[in-house]
């Protein structure tokens, strides 16, 4: 009787868990005895998503027996952190090339206006200075600024306009910012205008400025002009008594300042060349067409050539008129009004001899420059 009863007993158990199966159809119920959730990721803020999906990278407290920053080497090595659950992660933009070098221009810029009275670092940095595929000996970045003109539908001339080659030359470099703003707020040329404000950055930031670059070596007098193998060195042990100030160094164009700007000279394909020094008060001139009587109030007086010179490579060499403008003074600016009729008188010459200079270019592409 009893072994019945538990019979029937085990019987109705199981059908009882029969009947509260579900039905394979239906999806089951989400009621439980016990309400466990399942877990719910809220969406990681871009940002975040970045840091959490990168790994980190170690800290000096991550590396505790050094007490070093850890090595690429290290860094492969060490375990990467846990990372917090991401549902979709933004695809990380990447810096246009130019974008690299800003900060690195951004830097010269604060270098300039502290060490320039004249330029202030918001001046320099209105400028919108570009990296221009080049280094200082110091690594200093080389910049330029375009100025592009009014018609383009015609033949362009292309004026390249240089500054600070020598780095005590104060004025030379300031002179530059002034006229980048005349171009700036009257964008009305005729011509493509390609700025290099600072040639020789070293010369003018490494402490005490300085005529050389930081290998002290004469920018002025490192162009690969035909006669600097033969002449040069001796020239300068001659001439100047081995002025180290006038060094020419110890072979043409072998410094990086000088090969950017030969490379400047040869990728942008100037019809004219504008190079401001100081502190001479007078215009030279070297090249093959007729010389300005003067710019503002610098008169011509032209000074001949030295082995490595620009003039003597740029003018004579490779046929491109080379202006040089002597200011009166290192370390005092021109006048407003003196600065602005040396620019009217520039942009006179030029409107009566680029564009001739432009069409011979254009027609005859053998000149040397091009």
């Amino acid at each position: 009787m009893i072994r019945s009863l538990l019979i029937a007993l085990s019987v109705a158990t199981l059908v009882g868990c029969l009947v509260m199966l579900p039905d394979a159809d239906q999806p089951a119920s989400v009621s439980s005895p016990v309400n466990v959730e399942a877990p719910v990721y809220e969406p990681v803020p871009e940002k975040a998503a970045k840091q959490n999906s990168a790994v980190s990278k170690p800290s000096v407290a991550d590396n505790p027996v050094s007490e070093e920053p850890l090595t690429a080497k290290t860094q492969a090595s060490a375990p990467a952190p846990e990372s917090l659950p991401v549902i979709a992660e933004a695809s990380p933009t990447q810096p246009a090339p130019a974008d690299l070098h800003q900060p690195a221009v951004n830097g010269l810029c604060r270098e300039i206006g502290n060490k320039l009275g004249s330029v202030s670092v918001s001046d320099c940095n209105n400028q919108n200075l570009q990296f221009a595929d080049g280094f200082s000996v110091n690594e200093r970045v080389l910049t330029k600024r375009d100025f592009l003109p009014k018609d383009l539908s015609e033949p362009v001339s292309r004026i390249l306009i240089m500054g600070g080659i020598h780095g005590d030359e104060y004025s030379s470099i300031s002179i530059m910012f002034k006229w980048m703003n005349l171009l700036a707020s009257n964008q009305d040329s005729d011509f493509h205008w390609r700025f290099l404000p600072l040639a020789n950055p070293d010369g003018l930031l490494d402490g005490e400025a300085t005529r050389q670059n930081a290998n002290g070596v004469d920018l002025n007098r490192n162009f690969p002009s035909g006669d600097w193998e033969r002449t040069a060195l001796e020239s300068w042990r001659a001439n100047t008594g081995s002025n180290p100030r006038r060094f020419p160094g110890h072979s043409p164009a072998s410094e990086p300042e000088t090969q950017w700007i030969l490379k400047q000279i040869e990728e942008f394909k100037p019809v004219v060349i504008v190079s401001v020094h100081a502190p001479h008060a007078l215009l030279d001139f070297d090249g093959p067409v007729e010389a300005p009587n003067k710019i503002g109030h610098l008169h011509l007086h032209q000074l001949g050539v030295y082995p490595g010179s620009l003039g003597n490579y740029g003018g004579l060499d490779l046929g491109i008129p080379v202006i040089t403008l002597e200011l009166p003074s290192a370390g005092i600016m021109p006048s407003k009004p003196e600065i602005e009729n040396m620019w009217v008188d520039l942009n006179n010459w030029l409107n009566d001899k680029a564009p001739g200079l432009t069409k011979a270019r254009t027609s005859n592409p053998g000149i040397s420059a091009d």
